[in-house]
């Protein structure tokens, strides 16, 4: 039951200026067009926000939502969080959204990640300190208490980290608790290539070596099952020496 999925790309069109008097112009001509574009994809964007989203995120994206479970998009922009499913929109629409939802929170920034440029033990380092808590080692996910559950990161892209990591959504804070965070800052977005290297890692490698998983869980559930095998292995050993006597 992990929560949403939420806006994913947004385009941004800028049009890089020429010198000169005729430059210019064309310049204003492009600049005009650019503006009529993006106003109609943002209408786009606002039709199909209205028919298929604000049922529960609300009328106004940057208001309230309809219901406490579902979380405002207000501190989302144009980045996005959590889990994903299978899109309903195509690339185009999902544009329109993103564009739309962005002007209307006034955070259109979508934050750079490329886990190629990552280096994973400074990954792993990271995440341990940040992530793990919640999330697992291993990056199984659990159960947080309530309704909170952080998410499996098996499966989970690099877009996923990195918009997670600068919204922080649910209990997780912004930043991701990364140190000093800011989004544009070339030591963060290093880190959270870094990040992003180490969670593409554990989907490469699940690291479960010697014995069964069981999940991934952790010490706890691994030791509950340890003690119910074992428990039950020591009273058939009982009931079967006391059947010899």
């Amino acid at each position: 039951m992990i929560l949403f999925a939420g806006i994913a790309v947004l385009a941004l069109l800028l049009v890089p200026a020429s010198s000169g008097a005729s430059g210019a112009a064309g310049v204003r001509a492009q600049t005009a067009g650019g503006s009529t574009a993006q106003q109609s994809q943002q209408e786009r964007g606002r039709e199909l926000y209205l028919q298929s989203c604000a049922a529960c995120h609300g009328p106004d994206p940057n208001g309230p939502s309809e219901y406490s479970t579902v979380p405002s998009l207000r501190d989302v922009g144009g980045a996005a969080a959590v889990a994903r499913g299978k899109p309903r929109f195509n690339e185009q629409d999902t544009r329109a959204l993103a564009a739309y939802v962005g002007a209307s929170v006034g955070d259109a920034l979508i934050p750079e990640v490329d886990q190629n440029k990552g280096n994973v033990v400074e990954g792993r380092a990271l995440y341990a300190a940040a992530c793990a808590a919640c999330h697992g080692m291993n990056g199984a996910g659990s159960a947080l208490g309530g309704e909170n559950i952080a998410p499996s990161m098996l499966g989970v892209n690099q877009e996923d980290v990195a918009e997670a990591i600068k919204i922080g959504p649910v209990q997780m804070p912004p930043g991701g608790g990364l140190p000093n965070y800011t989004p544009t800052d070339s030591q963060s977005i290093e880190r959270v290539n870094d990040v992003a290297a180490y969670v593409e890692a554990l989907n490469k490698d699940r690291f479960n070596r010697g014995g069964a998983p069981i999940g991934g869980k952790g010490p706890v559930p691994e030791g509950f099952v340890a003690w119910v095998i074992g428990l039950g292995l020591l009273i058939l050993g009982i009931r079967w020496l006391g059947t010899r006597s």
